[in-house]
């Protein structure tokens, strides 16, 4: 059986992985999912920066709400639902 220790050490480093890791991801999809769609309205470097300041911004807020939602499987389904969201679109959009 797992001490809790060692309990506590890995659900720490869970928090601690998860919303960077897949943070990343998100952001990355977010960041190409914008710029296809700011590619329709604005001139390529335009779009770019637009959408990887936008990301930028996600990523933050992704990475702080992350470790205020105190329920570990509430925060692996919203971060998992959010990757395979985003995914999609960009399946979708390509």
């Amino acid at each position: 059986m797992i001490s809790s220790t060692v309990q506590y050490h890995f659900t720490v480093l869970y928090r601690f992985i998860l919303p960077f890791l897949l943070g990343y991801a998100c952001t990355a999809l977010l960041a190409s999912n914008l710029t296809v769609l700011f590619y329709l309205l604005f001139p390529k470097a335009e779009a770019i920066y637009l959408a990887a300041f936008i990301s930028i911004l996600f990523f933050v807020s992704f990475v702080i709400s992350s470790f205020c939602i105190h329920s570990l499987p509430k925060l692996s389904l919203i971060s998992i639902s959010l990757t395979t969201g985003l995914a999609a679109i960009y399946w979708i959009a390509g």
